[in-house]
Formats: structure tokens, C-alpha cells, sequence
């Protein structure tokens, strides 16, 4: 079963493996989020990837391999990608490494934007955010592979010539988001990530600054007219061992705080416990933090 990982305007899709009916216990080398810099470019650009992986003790991870999905989604299809990108014909490579360098496809508006698409297909429709993606694969050992929908910066489709002109004008490519440092209580009070009791529950708090929470133009169809919307955000949670409350917390458009908390049961073994997290804005954005958490008796 495959997994697919799409920025949090479209959601988390769910064909992640189970792991123990959890899907935020990591077992076995997993490519958790990719990050690129810049978060959206233009077709032509050159961008810098980085894959976070999840490694577990006592695990390894080959070197992944990238490539390109060039294959446009049908309309009869509904998944995040067209399945024709499973498929070695409809994929270019672009290099091997946890990081790499690639440009975006120069057909990328036309084959996943608002251009027209060759052959009989027809433009591609934004998200929620106004975005649209350039599929990018990456194959990690010999498990199914993740799927990276990379925000490909395109010209306004399907409005009149005057707002396309001022979105154009006004529209500011999406940054990413930034994690600061994570912080655990207990009972109200702060606690140290190597000082946590076997067996307890502590909160977590993720958080972010003002800034990361972008304000930008969409277009909305319905009343043909440009409006501002502030991105949401979301926080997945992973660890290697214990139980989460939540895979993921966050917060929607509407609401300005700037942090996502989660509650953690420390496991009954003692030692050293991983913890990953990766925060995502709604046009694509990501950061990740990954963090050993010491549980003692």
C-alpha cells in the first residue's frame, strides 16, 4: 500500500501502513516529509530537497532515489497522483541522496496547472489555497514509495485578465515554516526532554512565529474576486516507542495561536525514545525536528 505525503491544504492522504493499527509509531526506516528550497518556484527553477527520515534504533536506510512523475491525473481517478506514476515510464529521474538538487519541469503548469494539458485532458483546478502540484516520487529501500506534491508557482487560471494581472502583482511565493524549539510539561510545569518519567503522560508543544503563518491572495471563483486568506497549519507526530494522543494537531486559517500541543505516555522501557515532528502550512510548506527523549524510572 502506498504513502502518499501532500501539503495540509489537501490533507494527509491516508494510504500510510499500519504499525500496530498506529500510525504514528515508527518501526522500520520511513521517509516521514520532504522539504525543498524554496517552498514554490516557478517551472525552470532549480530547487535544493531534503527527505526526513525516520530511523528507528537498530535500523538503516539505503539512499533514496528521485524521480519525477510526469504523468497527469485523469479525471476518473482520485487519488493524489495519477497511477500511472507508479510506473517507470511516467517518471524521470533526478538524482540519489537524502538531499538533492533539481529544477521543476518547465511543463509542469500545463501537465499539473491551469495550462492546457496535452492530448484531451483539461487544466488542472487549484486547491483550496489557489496551489498547484508537480508529483515528485521517492523510493526509500524496498518499501512502497512516498509521493511529494511539490508547489509549482503558476499563473492565474480561469479568471479575467484584470485580476490575473493584480495577483500577479501581488502574489508572494510561499516560505517555509520554521519549528522552534519543542517544550514538554508536566502537572503545569516545565520539563526536560531527558527527564521524563517511565510510564507518565507529559504535553508537548510545537510552535511556530507570526511570520511563519503567511497571509496571501486566492482567487475565488464565486464571487470572481481576489481575497487574502491566512494559511493553516499542521504538526504530525511520530515516536519509536510510547503512545501519542493524536498523529497530528494544529490549527485552521481562522486561528491566529501559534502552537499545536500533543500528549505523550512515556513506555514502561527505559532509556532513550525518538520523537519526530514535522509542521506544514497549507500552500506546501514544511519544516521537521526529530528529538531523543530519555525516560527514566
Amino acid at each position: 500500500m502506498k504513502r502518499i505525503l501532500v501539503p495540509f491544504g489537501a490533507l494527509l492522504v491516508a494510504c500510510a501502513p499500519q504499525f500496530d493499527d498506529d500510525v504514528s509509531r515508527i518501526t522500520v526506516a520511513r521517509i516521514l516529509a520532504v522539504r525543498s528550497e524554496p517552498a514554490e518556484a516557478a517551472p525552470g527553477t532549480a530547487l535544493s530537497f531534503s527527505a526526513f527520515i525516520a530511523l528507528p534504533d537498530g535500523t538503516s536506510a539505503a539512499t533514496p532515489s528521485w524521480e519525477f512523475c510526469t504523468a497527469p491525473k485523469p479525471p476518473t481517478e482520485n487519488n493524489a497522483v495519477a497511477s500511472a506514476c507508479l510506473v517507470a515510464a511516467a517518471l524521470e529521474p533526478v538524482g540519489h541522496g537524502t538531499s538533492i538538487q533539481a529544477q521543476i519541469p518547465f511543463d509542469a503548469c500545463s501537465l499539473f496547472g491551469p495550462d492546457t494539458p496535452p492530448g484531451a485532458l483539461r487544466p488542472r483546478d487549484p486547491d483550496v489555497t489557489g496551489g498547484y502540484y508537480q508529483p515528485l516520487r521517492v523510493d526509500l529501500n524496498n518499501a512502497a514509495p512516498t509521493f511529494h506534491l511539490q508547489r509549482v508557482l503558476c499563473p492565474l487560471g480561469q479568471a479575467p485578465s484584470e485580476i490575473a494581472s493584480l495577483f500577479g502583482l501581488s502574489y508572494v511565493p510561499n516560505q517555509n515554516p520554521h519549528l522552534a524549539q519543542l517544550v514538554a510539561r508536566q502537572d503545569g510545569q516545565l520539563l526536560a526532554l531527558d527527564q521524563i518519567q517511565s510510564g507518565t503522560r507529559v504535553e508537548l508543544e510545537a510552535s511556530w512565529s507570526a511570520d511563519d503563518a503567511e497571509t496571501y491572495p486566492y482567487f475565488d471563483r464565486s464571487q470572481q474576486a481576489l481575497l487574502n486568506q491566512r494559511e493553516a497549519m499542521s504538526v504530525a507526530w511520530y515516536v519509536s516507542a510510547g503512545k501519542l494522543a493524536t498523529p497530528s494537531s494544529g490549527r485552521s486559517e481562522t486561528d491566529s495561536a501559534l502552537t499545536a500541543n500533543n500528549e505523550f505516555t512515556a513506555p514502561s522501557t527505559l532509556g532513550s525514545t525518538k520523537l519526530w515532528i514535522v509542521l506544514r502550512d497549507s500552500r506546501g510548506g514544511v519544516d521537521f525536528a526529530a528529538y531523543n527523549l530519555g525516560i527514566l524510572r
